[in-house]
């Protein structure tokens, strides 16, 4: 059975992406799960750190040079079914990769011995992030109540939507989406404005865009939440890309903030493992309970057991 790829991103950086994709692995290691864990932050890897891993020489760099394999690079960790692969951090110039060294990457995760890959990406949204994310199993985008995370959010979604549209469309027809896009900004605002409506009222877009995203929907994260407010905020997003661009958003939940995590983090030690029986990682667990089916959750709860 291929393995799962979930991708996890961010508009911004700062926002505890890697943090939280490190916790997700090493919950979905609790539930039985063998998961590997990518660091495809090519300028600030740092997802070892979260693992309290030293760093290491053989890390993605290598894959990305054609120089060996995903399964090559994989190191485990103190944690029982969690490996992960290190981050480019010994190179001061960024990999120019292509869309299809994006989808190899994608496609050679799946071919590796385990259930789950979570790939961390970057900050922002590149052409290769979201070349990424248009290719996983689950696409993931966290962020924290601050405005300035608030709002790349948005502008990430914006980005995937306007990548996936570019490429199914004439050049002309999105040429004037992005002028109409701009104009609808600088307008005075009466109402919304729908891609659903615009793209069906407008030709040169040759197929049903918002279809394809009622299968995989974008997943989001609140981090760092401190009220109920906070809280609120995933259906807050979730309402305005359904109103604005006529796009699915599924909120996953939101993730506390806790002084614990950069104890932990300092300590090196993951705050999951440091405290396991804290509301934060009843949330983690949450979370990944409700993204794996409740049947391989039980399938392998019972293979740990025996």
């Amino acid at each position: 059975m291929a393995a799962k790829v979930w991708v996890v991103g961010a508009g911004k950086g700062g926002v505890g992406k890697t943090f939280f994709t490190s916790s997700l692995g090493i919950t979905l290691s609790k539930l039985g799960f063998r998961v590997l864990l990518i660091d495809f932050d090519l300028a600030g890897a740092n997802i070892h750190t979260s693992l309290g891993m030293p760093l290491n020489e053989n890390n993605l760099s290598l894959y990305l040079e054609g120089k060996t394999n995903l399964n090559k690079l994989a190191q485990g960790t103190k944690i029982p079914r969690l490996s992960y692969i290190q981050g480019v951090w010994n190179e001061w110039m960024a990999h120019d990769l292509l869309k299809k060294d994006c989808k190899q990457l994608i496609e050679d995760a799946r071919r590796l011995n385990y259930d789950f890959v979570l790939i961390d990406l970057g900050p922002g949204a590149s052409s290769c992030h979201i070349d990424m994310f248009r290719n996983a199993d689950e696409k993931i985008l966290v962020t924290t109540p601050e405005p300035t995370s608030i709002e790349k959010t948005y502008r990430f979604i914006e980005a995937l939507m306007c990548h996936e549209l570019r490429e199914s469309s004439t050049k002309e027809a999105y040429d004037f989406l992005l002028k109409n896009m701009k104009r609808y900004r600088s307008a005075e605002k009466t109402e919304h404005f729908s891609f659903r409506k615009y793209l069906s009222s407008h030709p040169g877009f040759s197929f049903d865009y918002f279809e394809s995203f009622k299968q995989t929907p974008v997943r989001l994260a609140i981090n760092c939440s401190r009220s109920r407010q906070d809280q609120d905020l995933g259906f807050s997003i979730k309402s305005v890309c359904t109103k604005y661009y006529d796009f699915p958003v599924d909120f996953i939940g939101s993730i506390d903030f806790d002084n614990a995590v950069w104890q932990s983090i300092r300590n090196r030690e993951p705050v999951l493992i440091e405290k396991p029986f804290t509301p934060l990682a009843g949330q983690y667990l949450t979370i990944a309970k409700m993204l794996s089916t409740p049947t391989e959750v039980l399938t392998n709860l019972y293979r740990t057991a025996v």
